[in-house]
């Protein structure tokens, strides 16, 4: 339970489209910097994991961000403010039945929640899927990551505008979210790459 991204993609991707993804986001990383988007290994320490085989990111666990117990299991509001909040009291404008909402990406002190793992080639033990209500992710492997709308939220999402750039139908992006969650991320996008604008939900 929790807001989340989700995707299916083909097993293997060419090593250098691969690399131009990597190269685009890594591109991202300076202004994703200055918004206060503070990025970990896949526990959320150290630095992210970039390569030619494999992205692997989470917020950062020791982030500075001021505390608050009170950030449980986050969901945005239908209208969100872009950034970083300031506060996370700020940012919180009521509650749903598991946790509270929020009209800014925020923290309770903790920027690390699940790892955003995207490989140029899937371990073997992922297998493709069999039967889908979206019959365009059959055949195809399926990815997620819950983010619960932390800062690293919009690392996330930036990166998978970016492979979608490259990828085009080779990959298929879900979210919990709509359109207006991922508007940072097309924006960022649209003024760093040039690119962007186009990008849509595939449901």
């Amino acid at each position: 339970m929790g807001y989340t991204h989700y995707w299916c993609r083909e097993r293997e991707i060419s090593r250098p489209i691969f690399v131009r993804i990597i190269s685009d986001f890594r591109r991202l990383l300076p202004v994703l910097k200055v918004l206060d988007i503070k990025l970990g290994d896949g526990l959320g320490e150290g630095e992210p994991v970039m390569n030619n085989r494999e992205v692997i990111f989470n917020g950062l666990r020791n982030c500075g961000h001021p505390k608050n117990r009170h950030i449980v299991i986050p969901w945005p509001a239908p209208a969100v403010k872009p950034g970083v909040a300031a506060s996370p009291d700020k940012a919180v404008v009521g509650s749903w039945f598991a946790g509270v909402v929020l009209n800014q990406r925020t923290c309770g002190g903790d920027c690390s929640y699940e790892t955003f793992y995207f490989p140029r080639v899937l371990p073997k033990m992922y297998e493709p899927v069999q039967s889908s209500r979206d019959p365009r992710c059959v055949g195809k492997y399926f990815q997620c990551c819950k983010t619960a709308f932390r800062p690293y939220d919009l690392a996330v999402t930036a990166f998978l505008v970016v492979a979608k750039r490259h990828l085009g139908g080779r990959i298929l992006v879900k979210s919990d979210g709509t359109i207006a969650h991922w508007m940072d991320a097309v924006k960022i996008c649209h003024n760093v790459l040039g690119y962007g604008l186009d990008f849509a939900l595939d449901g």
